[in-house]
């Protein structure tokens, strides 16, 4: 499989959108906040909206990998969508925002906060699909129950036909 081939999966533009939901998320905490002043009340409001909308797209993602994909491929694919994220909104969205660009402490300081907050969020959505029991192995274990019923009273089937 070329490196092409595997960048256009069919289910890679769920994934940059994902990212680009992350991205913008970040980018518009970050030019509101510039616009409403960095440290007045106002500004950290944004700030705070900002994390939770981040943390809203993460659980709507591992709610969409959730109900869509297995759980071995979910983390993989979450995980590094989560690190571009996490590297583009600390190190790039500064200057496309054009605000202060943090010093080497912030964004050491950064890192691990937004890729926890993306990672946690993110396992919070698939936790919800496991709840719920619509992810693809509660799927699995549902039919199989229902196929296990189905054999183990054929009566109640044929029963149930003439009704």
């Amino acid at each position: 499989m070329t490196l092409l081939s595997r960048l256009l999966m069919p289910h890679w533009p769920s994934i940059y959108g994902f990212a680009l939901g992350l991205i913008a998320a970040n980018l518009g905490g970050r030019i509101a906040s510039n616009v409403w002043g960095e440290g007045t009340a106002v500004g950290d409001l944004v700030g705070v909206y900002t994390f939770g909308a981040m943390a809203a797209v993460a659980v709507a993602a591992g709610i969409w990998w959730g109900v869509r994909r297995r759980r071995q491929e979910i983390t993989g694919e979450l995980l590094v969508i989560f690190l571009i994220a996490t590297l583009f909104a600390v190190l790039v969205n500064p200057l496309i925002a054009r605000v202060d660009y943090p010093d080497l402490q912030g964004v050491f300081s950064q890192i691990p906060i937004y890729f926890a907050l993306l990672a946690v969020s993110g396992w919070v959505g698939f936790l919800i699909v496991m709840a719920l029991g619509v992810d693809r192995y509660g799927r699995e274990l549902k039919a199989t129950r229902i196929a296990f019923e189905r054999k183990a009273s054929p009566s109640r089937k044929a029963a149930a036909a003439k009704a």
